[in-house]
């Protein structure tokens, strides 16, 4: 095998500003052998090895393969998702919202402030705002992963205002190995295929190795109907959770009707075409069983690493990945909600009632000047659920493509280099179907006297009878349904060179030389989404319309890292050590911006260290942030201008200030509360802003290292990170600009009022929300992590075994949003969820993983703890939790376990059960993300049984 101490030690040191984090500079830059040792410290795991976690100045999680494998986890995320100090984002279950990617959401700052590496590079970005779809990145491939958690701007550019995620993959192997995972649930569904191959060898007499890997994953669909915990979309009701979901109903809702001539206001129509007034929320339409609760997934993907001694101290390395992913989302048909919607009065389609009702709603349309029975009359707002045309599907196609050339080595002994150049491509095919045209309904709706023919035939329109359930024709389907095809692509190129070694100098204390880095650093974005004709002219019912996304920036960047080593083998001072880093970057887009980093370890006595922290990190906006063409959204909110109820089920009278302002920006006099809020989701205008600027954040580390005794190590880290100039939505969403135009401001001449538009029934009709750097967000809060390894005295097949215990948690103490600076409007999510605060964060979380290997036998139980959470509206809006139907989600306790067995020294099996006991989530109604829960948060399968094999030859 061709080995080169100094090459060895060029390759680590390269992960320096990648791979190792910031910590490795402190203790990674010392010369030749003692240099590599201490490398190899920060890089193999072990008992007898010295972890990350107990090396590094800020906190750092390491998370071997030995969890993966052993947790049977086919998609990434998951496994990330239960750490407790990330946040689930994406994943499986994320059918609505969701677009087929899985991320993560380190500190629950947000996916976009989550840099994610492979092997200390940038990977193949999935979206236009520069996220990771984990999906791309092979579990069988994963030596570990190290998790930086707070601001790494300094070290590794833009995007780590959360932290870095960086996976070390396999890229230097030698012989055949496969491996084969079968994963169902307790219920018989929902199986997960995984088959895996790597091949790879040496060549040219040991200078070069060559891995190849080729994957096929399948996962199959479960469907929301599938479990009696979500088959009901659940709604709030007389202080109860009862059946609810949609207004936009098959037999068409209809909102501020005409009066029949039985008094009724006409709010629904019968099968008959007869009308009645409409019941709430018995008469609303079910939208769960169509969800997807799983998502299907076909991945297929190719990895290629080589390198290639072109001397002992020179080596070519290189990279090649194609990942193709396909992921379904179904929903529920299409609602068409549709505003002064034209019909003919005398349409056979309306029942009697219904006719003399609309009789008297004619207006001029034929334009005679005269009002009769030739003119047609009009619906202020309607809302139909399309289920003769089946299912809404969004099928997403991601091809990501990425080549990488790199050259590294030594320059002396005590200067090595690393330099490479690479290439991201991703392609995602967005496909819908089953969508309907806005046009084509009006037309279609408009018909004859007799109903036999549209009044405007073009085109082939067909007569479409929405009035009562199960009315439409085929031939009317065939007119309205439309199908849409998008198009995105995303390319990123990377260039870069650094230097890394040691400087002539010793400070009197210490043993080793000042250590250096310096690297440039060129990287170009570029992406662009061209929707479909009809999403982009708005003509599409169901999906959100959206123009077209184009944009680029580019950046160039100067870091430095210095590790300078102050005292060693002292009393009182085993270690005392300084390092910083700096990172100066010039975008084209907001000019030049300054990172910077220090940190501070002291190691009193070989057991006890003490590190502190400080970063300023910056991130750029994306593409997606400032140049997102305009689209529409359905985030849930709350209308202060409808009828509120008590804790009693009496109605609020509102105040004479609040009917003044609600009177002012668009509800029709008279109704402010007294309107019913048609949906829990209003609309939305969602759009980039090009004139945005960097966000910037401070983040504070303190943190304790103890290793008591032989085996055992604990490190307790305090962290307050604290962003401003934050980039959101205007206003901090729909939800939160009600909330500053109504309670807060209350000005109708507001910014904040004056982007709601209201319909003729006093409902919003959108809130336009564009993105904007108003916000601050921050954060702190402790993580605790223990590692316990002893032998024992037995075993089932020697006389002694090893057991390990690992506990990691996190005590979250504040997590504060202030949606627009400037405003005494600060919301505080630790410790809640609901439309201010979103996905639940739990105040406490810990998991705890019990090992136990003997001989060829390893069984390994994880405990995972969630505290419980409350309804933001009790701290934040100063509500009665005795008000609310469901005011806290209760504390979550999930049980795994699984175990592995080497059958042959070539051959090993895995198997397990994942949430042993079944733990159910509370179920809640208008707070909820989708499935009556938070599924990425909660379990809401129940349990799951896998095996796994794997094969080395």
């Amino acid at each position: 095998m061709f080995t080169n101490s100094k090459i060895a030690k060029s390759v680590k040191l390269a992960c320096l500003f990648g791979a190792a984090s910031t910590a490795s500079i402190a203790t990674n830059v010392a010369a030749q052998e003692e240099g590599a040792k201490s490398v190899e410290k920060i890089q193999v795991t072990g008992s007898r090895i010295k972890r990350q976690e107990l090396t590094s100045v800020t906190p750092v999680i390491e998370v071997s393969d030995f969890e993966f494998d052993i947790s049977g986890n086919l998609n990434i995320e998951q496994k990330l998702n239960e750490l407790p100090s990330t946040l689930p984002a994406f994943g499986p279950s994320s059918n609505n919202p969701g677009d087929g990617t899985a991320t993560v959401n380190l500190r629950g700052l947000g996916t976009n402030r989550t840099l994610v590496l492979v092997n200390g590079r940038r990977w193949v970005p999935s979206r236009q705002d520069g996220v990771i779809d984990l999906n791309t990145i092979p579990a069988s491939l994963i030596e570990n992963v190290e998790i930086i958690t707070g601001g790494a701007s300094a070290v590794f550019g833009s995007d780590a205002l959360g932290g870095v995620v960086n996976f070390n993959l396999v890229d230097d192997f030698e012989g055949v190995e496969m491996t084969a995972l079968y994963d169902i649930t307790g219920e018989g569904d929902g199986e997960k295929y995984n088959f895996d191959i790597t091949m790879g060898g040496n060549f040219a007499d040991g200078k070069g190795n060559a891995v190849i890997y080729m994957g096929y994953s399948e996962r199959k669909p479960i469907f929301q109907a599938d479990r009696s915990f979500s088959d009901v979309a659940l709604t709030e009701s007389g202080g109860e959770l009862v059946p609810g979901g949609s207004s936009g109903v098959p037999g068409t809702r209809v909102f501020g009707g005409p009066t029949l001539p039985n008094g009724e206001v006409l709010g629904i129509f019968e099968e008959d075409g007869s009308g009645r007034a409409f019941q709430d929320p018995a008469d609303r339409f079910n939208y769960a069983p169509d969800n997807f609760l799983q998502l299907p997934q076909t991945r297929h993907t190719v990895q290629a690493f080589s390198h290639y001694y072109l001397a002992d101290e020179v080596r070519l390395y290189g990279e090649m990945t194609y990942v193709r992913n396909e992921v379904p989302q179904e929903l529920a048909p299409t609602p068409a909600f549709l505003s002064n919607l034209e019909v003919n009065p005398d349409s056979p389609f309306f029942g009697a009632d219904v006719q003399t009702a609309l009789d008297g709603e004619r207006t001029d349309t034929n334009g005679d000047g005269v009002i009769d029975g030739d003119d047609n009359a009009s619906f202020g707002f309607i809302g139909r659920r399309m289920v003769e045309n089946g299912s809404r599907q969004s099928v997403d196609t991601r091809d990501a493509f990425r080549v990488l050339v790199g050259l590294d080595g030594a320059i002396n002994d005590y200067w090595t280099y690393d330099m490479y150049l690479s290439r991201s491509i991703l392609t995602q095919t967005n496909t819908l179907n089953n969508d309907v045209a806005e046009s084509r309904f009006r037309q279609a709706v408009l018909v004859t006297d007799d109903g036999t023919a549209c009044q405007d035939t073009s085109g082939g329109c067909a007569p479409l009878n929405i009035f009562g359930a199960g009315n439409i024709s085929q031939a009317a389907i065939d007119f309205v349904n439309v199908g849409a095809t998008n198009l995105t692509t995303v390319e990123q190129n990377v260039f870069l060179a650094s230097v890394a070694g040691e400087l002539p100098y010793t400070l009197p204390g210490a043993d080793e030389a000042i250590g250096l880095v310096l690297g440039f650093e060129r990287r170009r974005d570029e992406s662009n989404f061209r929707p479909d004709t009809f999403l982009s002219a708005g003509d599409v019912l169901g999906f959100n319309a959206g123009q077209a996304t184009v944009g680029s920036y580019s950046s160039s960047e100067y870091f430095a890292e210095l590790s300078v080593p102050i005292l060693s083998g002292k009393d009182y001072a085993e270690d005392l050590s300084l390092w910083g880093a700096l990172r100066s970057s010039n975008y084209s887009n907001i000019g030049s911006v300054t990172s910077y980093a220090a940190a501070l370890n002291y190691k009193p006595t070989e057991n006890v260290g003490v590190r502190v922290g400080f970063q300023k990190a910056v991130r750029a906006p994306n593409v997606s942030e400032l140049f997102l063409g305009s689209s529409n959204g359905f985030p849930g909110a709350t209308d202060p201008c409808a009828e509120r109820l008590d804790s009693d089920d009496n109605v609020i009278t509102p105040s004479a200030q609040l009917v003044s302002l609600c009177e002012a920006t668009g509800v029709p006099v008279g109704q402010t509360g007294v309107f019913t809020q048609a949906n829990s989701q209003i609309e939305g205008t969602f759009g980039g802003f090009e004139d945005l600027q960097e966000e910037t954040s401070d983040t504070l580390t303190v943190g304790l290292v103890v290793e008591p005794m032989e085996g055992l190590d604990v490190t307790i880290d305090y962290f307050d990170i604290k962003i401003e100039n934050a980039i959101d939505v205007f206003g901090g969403g729909v939800n939160n600009t009600l909330d500053l135009c109504y309670n807060v401001v209350q000005d109708a001449n507001s910014e904040f009022c004056q982007v709601i538009e209201r319909r003729a029934d006093g409902n919003v009709d959108v809130a336009t929300v564009l993105n904007d750097n108003i916000a601050q967000i921050s954060t702190s809060g402790i993580d605790l992590n223990a590692n316990y390894t002893t032998e024992v005295g037995f075993g089932l097949f020697e006389d002694t075994s090893t057991v390990n215990v690992q506990f990691r948690s996190t005590f979250l103490d504040k997590f504060d949003t202030t949606p627009v600076t400037g405003f005494d409007r600060v919301f505080e999510c630790a410790g809640s969820f609901g439309n201010t605060c979103g996905i639940p964060r739990s105040k406490f979380q810990y998991n705890v993983r019990a090992t136990w290997n003997t001989g060829p036998l390893t069984v390994s139980a994880l405990l995972r703890h969630l505290s419980e959470v409350d309804d933001d509206t009790i701290v934040n809006g100063g509500v009665d939790r005795d008000s609310i139907v469901v005011p806290e989600l209760a504390k979550a306790y999930y049980v795994d376990l699984s175990a592995a067995y080497m059958v042959t020294d070539a051959f090993s099996v895995n198997f397990g059960i994942r949430n042993i006991f079944e733990e159910e989530a509370t179920p809640i109604g208008d707070q909820q993300q989708q499935a009556n829960t938070f599924p990425e948060v909660y379990d809401v399968l129940g349990r799951r049984l896998f095996i796994s094999g794997t094969y080395t030859f």
